[in-house]
């Protein structure tokens, strides 16, 4: 019994400190508020854009087969894909504002030159995305996303790894 609650005691001692469950509560809202405050790494934001350019892929793509369709008078193809389309860009948009972290220093400025961007290629593929044009327009999506992923790496790499 005596060797029990002398290594209970030398595993306290180990500790170097006692915290009181207030101090423990008191360190756990600090840490949580300095996570609220940090941004991460890779930007939440930049998920968003992934999921944009991948869906400016396949709406260039969808527009290119709908136009090939046979015409039917009870069905747009073209407005369907586009209806469709245009209601996962909101949702894109819309749902990181509703989780949405601080910007990365710089990347606010950076964020509106990618979506200008994007939004000048998607508006090109949606009037050009029928003829072979589309399937140049397309894969440009991608190169689009690859370069601002690169972008915010350098930019991460260049803050010497400091998200603030």
């Amino acid at each position: 019994m005596e060797h029990a609650s002398s290594a209970h005691d030398s595993t306290q001692q180990g500790t170097g400190s006692d915290v009181t469950a207030d101090e423990a509560r008191r360190m756990l809202d600090e840490a949580g508020r300095i996570e609220r405050r940090t941004a991460d790494a890779m930007p939440p934001v930049l998920i968003t854009y992934a999921i944009l350019c991948v869906l400016g892929t396949m709406t260039t793509l969808g527009l290119h087969v709908a136009d090939r369709m046979a015409p039917d008078p009870d069905f747009n193809a073209r407005l369907a894909v586009i209806v469709f389309s245009l209601a996962w860009v909101l949702a894109a948009i819309i749902v990181p504002m509703l989780f949405r972290r601080p910007f990365r220093r710089g990347l606010a400025t950076r964020w509106f030159v990618y979506m200008g961007i994007w939004s000048v290629l998607w508006a090109a593929a949606m009037i050009l995305a029928g003829g072979l044009t589309g399937f140049f327009l397309a894969p440009l999506f991608l190169v689009l996303f690859v370069t601002a992923a690169a972008t915010e790496a350098k930019a991460y790499r260049a803050a010497g790894g400091q998200t603030r």
